[in-house]
């Protein structure tokens, strides 16, 4: 098996769509997860990334929220998702992520309707997902940024409910250092519902830098035949975890992480596999 490595660009902060793409030629990965920003043209952007050689390996989405108890937001949150897939079929993209509003950390103080509206806008998005044969991955966040979705389990549970076999699940290391008492088990739970894996260390650094079993994950990786891509979210160190700009050097910062880690992952999975 060939695996496809990864960065997500919005780590790359405030420079230009096209110095993103060239920096993560550079650093030497496979593809990218792009921004599912709407108002890029989503033929330019492709052309774009022809240019470096870079796949898109992933959609993550704009912050909206699919579960609010008011209908006109929901409604406009549902819609996003809807333009979003059409604008990732004309990208040649195949996966976009989905999720929970990013900061919203509790819901209306009725957990059974908060599921219903999940549930319900995640079916509405899969039907065209299905339609236009697009793989969406529902991402695991953490209780500081989600109230809803936060193990493996709960994502399963959602995935069994919508019943739709493009819908699978994104584990991030990140997340779950916060949420799994064993991540590695939680991609073994997830199986061959794992649509993508975020890796990042436990301060979301380079790999080696916090205190994640990072080796452990890759193996459960391998354990359950996972073919998917490896994608790289990581941010220099510093507050405000909602925005990669942390003084001066953080792209030079980010940059060695990357490039680092990215030797490092490689290392796990050959040495793994050679055994």
């Amino acid at each position: 098996m060939t695996r496809e490595y990864g960065l997500c660009i919005w780590t790359f902060g405030d420079i230009s769509l096209e110095e993103k793409c060239k920096l993560a030629k550079e650093i030497g990965v496979d593809g990218v997860e792009v921004q599912g920003d709407l108002k890029q043209d989503p033929h330019e952007l492709a052309s774009l990334l022809a240019k470096y050689e870079l796949k898109v390996l992933s959609v993550t989405p704009d912050n909206v929220d699919i579960s609010s108890v008011n209908e006109d937001t929901r409604q406009k949150a549902v819609q996003y998702f809807l333009n979003l897939l059409s604008w990732a079929k004309d990208l040649g993209a195949n996966r976009i992520c989905l999720h929970g509003e990013v900061g919203k950390i509790v819901g209306c103080g009725d957990a059974v309707k908060d599921w219903e509206l999940l549930l319900d806008s995640t079916k509405i998005v899969m039907e065209k997902a299905e339609a236009l044969q697009i793989e969406v991955v529902f991402e695991v966040l953490n209780r500081y940024e989600n109230h809803q979705i936060v193990t493996a389990e709960e994502a399963l549970r959602l995935i069994e409910a919508v019943n739709s076999p493009n819908l699978f699940v994104l584990l991030d290391a990140y997340h779950m250092n916060i949420e799994e008492s064993n991540p590695a088990a939680a991609l073994r739970i997830a199986g061959k519902k794992l649509g993508i894996y975020h890796v990042a260390d436990s301060n979301r650094q380079a790999v080696g830098n916090g205190h994640a079993n990072i080796k452990d994950q890759i193996e459960a990786l391998q354990e359950i035949s996972y073919t998917g891509p490896i994608i790289m979210e990581m941010t220099a160190e510093g507050p405000n975890p909602f925005t990669p700009v942390k003084g001066e050097s953080y792209l030079q910062v980010v940059i060695d992480y990357y490039k680092s880690s990215l030797e490092k992952l490689k290392v796990m999975e050959f040495s793994k596999s050679v055994i």
